[in-house]
Protein backbone atom coordinates (compact mmCIF):
# COMPACT_ATOMS: atom_id res chain seq x y z
CA UNK A 1 0.00 0.00 0.00
CA UNK A 2 1.19 3.36 -1.39
CA UNK A 3 1.21 6.07 2.04
CA UNK A 4 2.65 9.16 0.08
CA UNK A 5 -0.47 11.05 0.08
CA UNK A 6 -0.36 10.48 3.12
CA UNK A 7 1.75 12.74 4.17
CA UNK A 8 0.97 16.67 3.44
CA UNK A 9 3.84 18.34 0.62
CA UNK A 10 5.85 14.91 0.81
CA UNK A 11 7.63 16.11 -2.28
CA UNK A 12 8.88 19.75 -0.35
CA UNK A 13 10.74 17.23 2.14
CA UNK A 14 7.92 18.09 4.80
CA UNK A 15 8.43 14.56 6.18
CA UNK A 16 7.94 13.70 9.80
CA UNK A 17 11.75 12.88 10.23
CA UNK A 18 12.32 16.96 9.41
CA UNK A 19 9.64 17.88 11.65
CA UNK A 20 11.09 16.17 14.30
CA UNK A 21 14.15 18.07 13.60
CA UNK A 22 13.01 21.24 13.33
CA UNK A 23 11.56 20.23 17.05
CA UNK A 24 15.30 19.77 18.35
CA UNK A 25 16.14 22.85 16.76
CA UNK A 26 13.70 24.81 18.95
CA UNK A 27 15.15 23.43 21.94
CA UNK A 28 18.41 24.67 20.69
CA UNK A 29 19.89 21.82 18.93
CA UNK A 30 20.55 19.35 22.16
CA UNK A 31 18.90 17.28 24.58
CA UNK A 32 15.48 19.25 25.68
CA UNK A 33 16.51 17.29 30.04
CA UNK A 34 19.68 19.47 29.85
CA UNK A 35 18.00 22.13 31.42
CA UNK A 36 16.55 19.72 34.21
CA UNK A 37 18.72 19.79 37.44
CA UNK A 38 20.14 16.69 39.15
CA UNK A 39 17.30 16.87 42.21
CA UNK A 40 14.54 17.06 39.93
CA UNK A 41 15.81 14.04 37.42
CA UNK A 42 16.34 12.34 40.84
CA UNK A 43 12.86 12.71 42.35
CA UNK A 44 11.22 11.63 39.31
CA UNK A 45 13.17 8.76 39.16
CA UNK A 46 12.14 7.80 43.31
CA UNK A 47 9.25 7.56 42.31
CA UNK A 48 9.43 4.71 39.94
CA UNK A 49 10.48 1.12 40.08
CA UNK A 50 13.82 0.03 40.36
CA UNK A 51 13.75 -1.37 37.60
CA UNK A 52 11.83 1.41 35.54
CA UNK A 53 14.57 4.15 37.03
CA UNK A 54 17.45 1.90 35.66
CA UNK A 55 15.77 1.76 32.21
CA UNK A 56 15.24 5.34 32.37
CA UNK A 57 18.86 5.68 31.35
CA UNK A 58 17.87 5.12 27.65
CA UNK A 59 16.13 7.91 27.08
CA UNK A 60 19.05 9.73 26.94
CA UNK A 61 22.65 10.54 28.26
CA UNK A 62 21.08 13.32 30.74
CA UNK A 63 19.27 10.09 32.10
CA UNK A 64 22.15 8.11 33.26
CA UNK A 65 22.86 9.38 36.68
CA UNK A 66 19.18 10.30 37.35
CA UNK A 67 19.32 6.82 39.76
CA UNK A 68 21.86 7.83 41.88
CA UNK A 69 20.57 11.23 42.31
CA UNK A 70 17.06 9.74 43.72
CA UNK A 71 16.39 10.60 47.22
CA UNK A 72 14.59 7.06 47.97
CA UNK A 73 15.32 4.09 46.59
CA UNK A 74 13.22 0.60 46.74
CA UNK A 75 15.81 -1.64 45.32
CA UNK A 76 13.83 -5.30 45.45
CA UNK A 77 15.35 -8.38 43.64
CA UNK A 78 12.24 -10.44 42.95
CA UNK A 79 10.39 -6.80 41.61
CA UNK A 80 13.23 -6.03 39.21
CA UNK A 81 13.67 -9.13 37.86
CA UNK A 82 10.41 -11.69 38.28
CA UNK A 83 11.08 -13.45 35.09
CA UNK A 84 14.83 -13.77 35.14
CA UNK A 85 15.90 -14.77 38.55
CA UNK A 86 19.34 -15.94 37.40
CA UNK A 87 19.82 -11.87 36.43
CA UNK A 88 21.74 -11.72 40.08
CA UNK A 89 25.41 -9.66 38.47
CA UNK A 90 23.00 -6.99 36.61
CA UNK A 91 21.06 -6.55 39.30
CA UNK A 92 23.90 -5.80 41.26
CA UNK A 93 26.26 -3.85 39.15
CA UNK A 94 22.53 -1.37 38.94
CA UNK A 95 22.45 -1.21 42.55
CA UNK A 96 25.45 -0.41 42.86
CA UNK A 97 25.51 2.12 40.07
CA UNK A 98 22.52 4.03 42.12
CA UNK A 99 23.95 3.35 45.49
CA UNK A 100 27.66 4.37 44.96
CA UNK A 101 28.00 6.40 42.26
CA UNK A 102 31.95 7.44 41.30
CA UNK A 103 31.16 11.23 41.51
CA UNK A 104 33.08 12.58 44.47
CA UNK A 105 29.91 14.67 46.05
CA UNK A 106 27.08 12.17 45.88
CA UNK A 107 23.44 13.24 46.09
CA UNK A 108 21.76 12.82 49.97
CA UNK A 109 19.49 9.47 50.20
CA UNK A 110 17.44 9.69 53.01
CA UNK A 111 15.80 6.55 52.29
CA UNK A 112 16.44 3.16 51.00
CA UNK A 113 14.34 -0.35 51.06
CA UNK A 114 16.43 -3.18 50.04
CA UNK A 115 14.48 -6.70 49.66
CA UNK A 116 16.95 -9.39 48.54
CA UNK A 117 14.82 -12.56 48.45
CA UNK A 118 16.26 -14.94 45.72
CA UNK A 119 19.84 -12.94 45.07
CA UNK A 120 21.19 -15.36 48.14
CA UNK A 121 21.81 -18.29 45.52
CA UNK A 122 24.37 -20.90 46.49
CA UNK A 123 26.86 -19.50 43.56
CA UNK A 124 25.91 -15.92 43.87
CA UNK A 125 25.57 -15.68 47.95
CA UNK A 126 28.99 -14.59 48.95
CA UNK A 127 29.08 -12.07 46.61
CA UNK A 128 25.76 -11.49 47.50
CA UNK A 129 27.06 -11.06 51.22
CA UNK A 130 29.72 -8.35 50.03
CA UNK A 131 27.20 -6.40 47.94
CA UNK A 132 24.95 -6.05 50.43
CA UNK A 133 28.08 -4.44 53.15
CA UNK A 134 29.13 -2.15 50.28
CA UNK A 135 25.76 -0.85 49.83
CA UNK A 136 25.18 0.00 53.69
CA UNK A 137 28.41 1.58 53.53
CA UNK A 138 27.84 3.68 50.62
CA UNK A 139 24.26 4.53 52.21
CA UNK A 140 25.71 5.42 55.25
CA UNK A 141 28.20 7.95 53.31
CA UNK A 142 25.10 9.38 51.73
CA UNK A 143 23.40 10.57 55.00
CA UNK A 144 20.28 7.79 55.16
CA UNK A 145 17.40 8.28 57.75
CA UNK A 146 15.22 5.58 56.80
CA UNK A 147 15.98 1.97 56.25
CA UNK A 148 14.00 -1.42 55.31
CA UNK A 149 16.07 -4.28 55.30
CA UNK A 150 15.15 -7.78 53.74
CA UNK A 151 16.82 -11.00 54.16
CA UNK A 152 16.17 -14.39 53.10
CA UNK A 153 17.02 -17.33 54.77
CA UNK A 154 20.24 -18.52 54.45
CA UNK A 155 24.04 -19.32 55.97
CA UNK A 156 25.71 -16.32 54.54
CA UNK A 157 22.29 -13.68 54.90
CA UNK A 158 23.81 -11.77 57.88
CA UNK A 159 24.01 -8.41 59.09
CA UNK A 160 26.99 -6.91 57.79
CA UNK A 161 28.73 -4.55 60.24
CA UNK A 162 28.73 -1.60 57.61
CA UNK A 163 25.31 -1.27 59.12
CA UNK A 164 26.11 0.11 61.84
CA UNK A 165 27.77 2.87 59.91
CA UNK A 166 24.46 4.19 59.27
CA UNK A 167 24.67 6.34 62.27
CA UNK A 168 22.06 8.81 60.99
CA UNK A 169 19.28 5.96 60.68
CA UNK A 170 15.81 7.40 62.43
CA UNK A 171 13.94 4.82 61.12
CA UNK A 172 15.17 0.85 60.80
CA UNK A 173 13.13 -2.10 60.01
CA UNK A 174 14.68 -5.48 60.01
CA UNK A 175 12.64 -8.22 58.03
CA UNK A 176 15.03 -11.27 58.84
CA UNK A 177 13.46 -14.72 57.76
CA UNK A 178 14.18 -16.93 60.58
CA UNK A 179 16.93 -15.35 61.80
CA UNK A 180 18.88 -17.07 64.21
CA UNK A 181 22.01 -15.04 65.00
CA UNK A 182 22.06 -12.68 67.93
CA UNK A 183 20.92 -9.05 67.02
CA UNK A 184 24.29 -6.62 67.38
CA UNK A 185 24.06 -3.73 69.52
CA UNK A 186 22.30 -1.01 67.69
CA UNK A 187 24.12 1.54 70.25
CA UNK A 188 25.45 3.74 67.51
CA UNK A 189 22.28 4.77 66.33
CA UNK A 190 21.59 7.38 68.78
CA UNK A 191 19.34 8.93 66.89
CA UNK A 192 16.74 6.21 66.25
CA UNK A 193 12.92 6.81 66.58
CA UNK A 194 11.41 3.86 64.90
CA UNK A 195 12.56 0.19 65.41
CA UNK A 196 10.78 -2.64 63.67
CA UNK A 197 11.99 -6.11 63.72
CA UNK A 198 10.31 -8.98 61.97
CA UNK A 199 11.23 -12.80 62.35
CA UNK A 200 14.09 -12.31 64.79
CA UNK A 201 14.23 -14.66 68.20
CA UNK A 202 14.88 -13.42 71.23
CA UNK A 203 16.58 -15.10 74.44
CA UNK A 204 16.07 -15.00 77.86
CA UNK A 205 19.60 -14.32 78.85
CA UNK A 206 19.92 -11.39 75.31
CA UNK A 207 20.29 -7.83 77.06
CA UNK A 208 19.50 -6.54 73.41
CA UNK A 209 16.38 -4.29 74.72
CA UNK A 210 18.09 -3.03 77.59
CA UNK A 211 21.14 -1.83 75.69
CA UNK A 212 18.22 -0.49 72.78
CA UNK A 213 16.80 1.55 75.33
CA UNK A 214 20.07 2.44 77.46
CA UNK A 215 21.56 4.12 73.94
CA UNK A 216 19.08 4.99 72.15
CA UNK A 217 17.01 7.85 73.61
CA UNK A 218 15.03 9.12 71.16
CA UNK A 219 13.03 6.09 70.44
CA UNK A 220 9.73 6.39 70.46
CA UNK A 221 8.23 3.07 68.31
CA UNK A 222 8.85 -0.40 68.69
CA UNK A 223 7.27 -3.18 66.86
CA UNK A 224 8.11 -6.82 66.87
CA UNK A 225 6.11 -9.00 64.39
CA UNK A 226 6.57 -12.85 64.05
CA UNK A 227 9.26 -12.93 66.47
CA UNK A 228 9.83 -16.13 68.73
CA UNK A 229 10.38 -14.84 72.24
CA UNK A 230 11.24 -16.18 74.89
CA UNK A 231 11.35 -13.23 77.43
CA UNK A 232 10.62 -9.13 77.00
CA UNK A 233 11.59 -6.99 79.51
CA UNK A 234 11.71 -3.66 78.35
CA UNK A 235 13.17 -1.32 81.71
CA UNK A 236 13.32 2.50 81.38
CA UNK A 237 13.59 4.91 82.36
CA UNK A 238 12.26 5.39 78.42
CA UNK A 239 10.75 7.81 76.09
CA UNK A 240 8.59 5.16 74.24
CA UNK A 241 5.11 5.89 73.44
CA UNK A 242 4.25 3.23 71.23
CA UNK A 243 4.85 -0.79 71.58
CA UNK A 244 3.27 -2.98 68.92
CA UNK A 245 3.60 -7.17 69.51
CA UNK A 246 2.01 -8.91 66.34
CA UNK A 247 2.02 -12.44 65.56
CA UNK A 248 4.70 -13.59 67.68
CA UNK A 249 5.09 -17.15 69.30
CA UNK A 250 6.07 -17.58 72.60
CA UNK A 251 7.86 -20.23 74.24
CA UNK A 252 5.98 -22.19 77.36
CA UNK A 253 7.45 -20.01 80.49
CA UNK A 254 7.25 -16.94 78.60
CA UNK A 255 7.03 -13.36 80.16
CA UNK A 256 6.52 -9.91 79.08
CA UNK A 257 7.27 -7.08 81.29
CA UNK A 258 7.09 -3.50 81.29
CA UNK A 259 8.31 -1.27 83.61
CA UNK A 260 9.31 2.73 84.32
CA UNK A 261 7.59 3.59 80.95
CA UNK A 262 5.76 6.54 81.73
CA UNK A 263 5.61 8.05 78.61
CA UNK A 264 4.07 4.71 76.94
CA UNK A 265 0.66 5.67 75.72
CA UNK A 266 -0.17 2.46 72.67
CA UNK A 267 0.12 -0.95 73.25
CA UNK A 268 -1.52 -3.42 70.23
CA UNK A 269 -0.83 -6.96 71.36
CA UNK A 270 -2.32 -9.65 69.21
CA UNK A 271 -1.85 -13.27 68.15
CA UNK A 272 -0.68 -15.35 71.27
CA UNK A 273 0.11 -14.79 74.18
CA UNK A 274 2.88 -14.88 76.91
CA UNK A 275 2.69 -16.97 80.03
CA UNK A 276 3.48 -13.78 82.46
CA UNK A 277 2.75 -10.22 82.32
CA UNK A 278 4.57 -7.45 84.20
CA UNK A 279 3.42 -4.01 83.45
CA UNK A 280 4.29 -0.86 86.13
CA UNK A 281 1.47 1.10 87.79
CA UNK A 282 3.34 4.21 86.35
CA UNK A 283 2.32 2.93 82.68
CA UNK A 284 -0.48 5.38 81.70
CA UNK A 285 -1.75 3.54 78.38
CA UNK A 286 -4.66 5.94 76.78
CA UNK A 287 -4.79 2.98 73.89
CA UNK A 288 -5.15 -0.48 73.60
CA UNK A 289 -5.46 -3.57 71.28
CA UNK A 290 -5.83 -6.79 72.74
CA UNK A 291 -6.64 -9.10 69.45
CA UNK A 292 -5.55 -12.23 71.40
CA UNK A 293 -5.97 -15.56 69.71
CA UNK A 294 -7.41 -18.36 71.50
CA UNK A 295 -4.47 -20.63 73.03
CA UNK A 296 -4.50 -24.34 71.87
CA UNK A 297 -3.11 -24.83 75.73
CA UNK A 298 -5.51 -23.34 78.24
CA UNK A 299 -3.78 -20.42 80.06
CA UNK A 300 -3.72 -19.80 83.07
CA UNK A 301 -7.14 -18.35 84.57
CA UNK A 302 -6.02 -15.31 85.82
CA UNK A 303 -3.27 -14.58 82.89
CA UNK A 304 -6.01 -12.60 80.89
CA UNK A 305 -7.33 -10.70 83.74
CA UNK A 306 -4.42 -9.71 85.28
CA UNK A 307 -3.16 -8.33 81.81
CA UNK A 308 -6.61 -6.46 81.76
CA UNK A 309 -6.77 -5.22 85.02
CA UNK A 310 -3.31 -3.62 84.33
CA UNK A 311 -3.46 -2.14 80.63
CA UNK A 312 -7.43 -2.54 80.16
CA UNK A 313 -8.36 0.88 81.90
CA UNK A 314 -7.97 3.17 79.04
CA UNK A 315 -9.28 5.50 77.17
CA UNK A 316 -9.77 3.31 73.45
CA UNK A 317 -9.98 -0.19 73.57
CA UNK A 318 -10.01 -3.02 71.07
CA UNK A 319 -10.70 -6.67 72.09
CA UNK A 320 -11.10 -10.10 69.79
CA UNK A 321 -13.78 -12.54 70.00
CA UNK A 322 -11.76 -14.43 72.83
CA UNK A 323 -11.03 -11.80 74.82
CA UNK A 324 -14.88 -10.70 74.61
CA UNK A 325 -15.60 -14.18 75.07
CA UNK A 326 -13.66 -14.32 78.64
CA UNK A 327 -15.98 -11.23 80.17
CA UNK A 328 -19.37 -13.48 79.20
CA UNK A 329 -17.44 -15.85 82.20
CA UNK A 330 -19.38 -13.73 84.99
CA UNK A 331 -17.05 -15.29 87.60
CA UNK A 332 -14.09 -14.06 86.02
CA UNK A 333 -15.03 -11.11 83.70
CA UNK A 334 -17.49 -8.93 85.84
CA UNK A 335 -14.21 -8.40 88.37
CA UNK A 336 -11.98 -5.68 85.78
CA UNK A 337 -13.44 -2.54 85.60
CA UNK A 338 -13.10 -0.17 83.03
CA UNK A 339 -14.59 2.91 83.76
CA UNK A 340 -12.10 5.21 81.91
CA UNK A 341 -13.04 3.76 78.46
CA UNK A 342 -14.40 5.97 76.24
CA UNK A 343 -14.04 3.99 72.76
CA UNK A 344 -14.81 0.82 72.64
CA UNK A 345 -14.40 -1.66 69.42
CA UNK A 346 -15.15 -5.43 69.15
CA UNK A 347 -14.36 -7.93 66.77
CA UNK A 348 -17.04 -10.84 67.32
CA UNK A 349 -17.76 -14.19 65.24
CA UNK A 350 -20.65 -14.49 63.45
CA UNK A 351 -22.69 -17.62 65.53
CA UNK A 352 -26.16 -17.75 67.83
CA UNK A 353 -24.54 -15.85 71.07
CA UNK A 354 -21.77 -13.70 69.52
CA UNK A 355 -23.65 -10.39 69.09
CA UNK A 356 -25.21 -10.73 72.51
CA UNK A 357 -22.24 -11.65 74.33
CA UNK A 358 -20.34 -7.94 74.52
CA UNK A 359 -22.98 -7.38 77.33
CA UNK A 360 -21.28 -7.96 79.95
CA UNK A 361 -18.39 -6.00 78.73
CA UNK A 362 -20.59 -3.23 78.04
CA UNK A 363 -21.72 -3.09 81.89
CA UNK A 364 -17.87 -2.78 83.02
CA UNK A 365 -17.33 0.14 80.41
CA UNK A 366 -20.18 2.22 82.27
CA UNK A 367 -18.36 5.40 80.71
CA UNK A 368 -18.15 4.36 77.06
CA UNK A 369 -19.34 7.28 74.76
CA UNK A 370 -18.04 5.30 71.12
CA UNK A 371 -19.03 2.01 70.51
CA UNK A 372 -18.05 -0.40 67.20
CA UNK A 373 -19.12 -3.55 66.65
CA UNK A 374 -17.51 -6.00 63.59
CA UNK A 375 -18.48 -9.40 62.85
CA UNK A 376 -16.07 -12.00 61.24
CA UNK A 377 -17.32 -15.32 59.95
CA UNK A 378 -16.64 -18.11 62.12
CA UNK A 379 -16.48 -21.70 61.81
CA UNK A 380 -20.24 -22.68 62.58
CA UNK A 381 -23.45 -20.19 63.41
CA UNK A 382 -23.77 -21.69 66.84
CA UNK A 383 -21.06 -22.45 69.65
CA UNK A 384 -21.42 -25.66 71.94
CA UNK A 385 -20.36 -25.22 75.33
CA UNK A 386 -19.18 -28.94 77.69
CA UNK A 387 -22.21 -29.63 78.87
CA UNK A 388 -24.13 -29.77 74.70
CA UNK A 389 -25.83 -26.35 75.62
CA UNK A 390 -25.45 -23.39 74.14
CA UNK A 391 -25.58 -20.28 76.48
CA UNK A 392 -26.32 -17.18 75.36
CA UNK A 393 -25.80 -13.99 77.64
CA UNK A 394 -28.19 -12.21 79.00
CA UNK A 395 -28.26 -8.34 78.38
CA UNK A 396 -30.06 -7.28 81.99
CA UNK A 397 -28.53 -4.21 83.82
CA UNK A 398 -26.80 -2.58 80.72
CA UNK A 399 -26.35 1.17 81.30
CA UNK A 400 -24.70 3.17 78.71
CA UNK A 401 -26.14 7.03 79.72
CA UNK A 402 -22.70 8.35 77.88
CA UNK A 403 -22.63 6.14 75.00
CA UNK A 404 -23.57 8.99 71.99
CA UNK A 405 -22.24 6.88 68.90
CA UNK A 406 -22.79 3.75 67.57
CA UNK A 407 -21.45 1.98 64.49
CA UNK A 408 -22.41 -1.97 63.56
CA UNK A 409 -20.56 -3.49 60.88
CA UNK A 410 -22.18 -6.65 59.18
CA UNK A 411 -24.86 -7.46 62.09
CA UNK A 412 -27.53 -10.44 60.52
CA UNK A 413 -30.59 -10.97 61.79
CA UNK A 414 -30.32 -13.43 64.30
CA UNK A 415 -31.30 -13.68 67.72
CA UNK A 416 -28.43 -12.00 69.36
CA UNK A 417 -27.84 -9.04 66.88
CA UNK A 418 -31.34 -7.76 67.15
CA UNK A 419 -31.35 -8.41 70.53
CA UNK A 420 -28.24 -6.01 71.09
CA UNK A 421 -29.73 -3.44 68.81
CA UNK A 422 -33.10 -3.48 71.15
CA UNK A 423 -30.52 -3.57 74.19
CA UNK A 424 -28.46 -0.10 72.76
CA UNK A 425 -31.58 1.73 71.87
CA UNK A 426 -33.41 1.09 75.17
CA UNK A 427 -30.24 1.62 77.73
CA UNK A 428 -28.46 4.69 76.34
CA UNK A 429 -30.63 7.72 76.61
CA UNK A 430 -27.61 10.31 74.97
CA UNK A 431 -27.49 8.06 71.85
CA UNK A 432 -27.17 10.51 68.58
CA UNK A 433 -26.36 8.40 65.70
CA UNK A 434 -26.21 4.39 65.46
CA UNK A 435 -25.10 3.37 61.73
CA UNK A 436 -25.86 -0.30 60.57
CA UNK A 437 -24.21 -2.16 57.86
CA UNK A 438 -26.41 -5.37 57.89
CA UNK A 439 -24.98 -8.44 56.32
CA UNK A 440 -28.02 -9.03 53.88
CA UNK A 441 -29.54 -7.56 50.90
CA UNK A 442 -32.18 -6.82 49.48
CA UNK A 443 -35.34 -7.75 51.43
CA UNK A 444 -33.57 -9.69 53.78
CA UNK A 445 -32.48 -5.85 54.57
CA UNK A 446 -35.83 -4.03 54.14
CA UNK A 447 -37.44 -6.47 56.70
CA UNK A 448 -34.38 -6.45 59.14
CA UNK A 449 -34.64 -2.71 58.88
CA UNK A 450 -38.45 -2.74 59.80
CA UNK A 451 -37.81 -4.78 62.61
CA UNK A 452 -35.08 -2.12 63.71
CA UNK A 453 -37.28 0.62 63.60
CA UNK A 454 -39.75 -0.75 65.95
CA UNK A 455 -37.58 -0.77 68.77
CA UNK A 456 -38.46 1.70 71.41
CA UNK A 457 -35.65 4.52 71.85
CA UNK A 458 -34.95 6.20 75.24
CA UNK A 459 -33.30 9.10 73.11
CA UNK A 460 -35.22 11.15 71.57
CA UNK A 461 -32.69 12.47 69.07
CA UNK A 462 -31.32 9.73 68.27
CA UNK A 463 -30.37 8.50 64.71
CA UNK A 464 -30.47 5.10 62.83
CA UNK A 465 -28.75 5.00 59.08
CA UNK A 466 -28.75 2.08 57.31
CA UNK A 467 -25.58 1.84 55.22
CA UNK A 468 -24.80 -1.21 52.43
CA UNK A 469 -20.63 -0.52 53.55
CA UNK A 470 -18.66 0.56 56.60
Amino acid sequence: MRTKHLIPNHAAGLTYAARDHAAREDFGGGDPFEGFPDAVLGLIASKLPFRSAVAASAISRRWRGAAAAAPALDIDFAAAFPAAPRRRAAFAAAATAALAPPSPHPHPLRSLRLALEGLFDQAFAAAAAGHLASWLAAAAARGLEWLELRLPRSRLAVLPPSLLSCTGLTSLTLRLDHYALPLPSLAPFTRLSRLHLASVSLTRDDDFFGDLLSHCTELRYLILEQCRIVALRLVGPSRLRSLAITDCSWTQESSLAVLEMPELRTLRYSGAMATRHIIDGDVSLDEVLLAIEKPQVKPREATLRELLTSVGNVRSLLLSPWCIEQFARAEEGLKVRLDRVRRLSCIIERREEGALSIAPLLSNCRNVEELCVSVVPSQGKRRWCSDGECRVPRGKGVTVKHLKGVSMQYIDESKSGLELVKILLKNAPALETMNIVPSMDGLEQAKFRRRVLKFRMSSQNASIQFCTAG
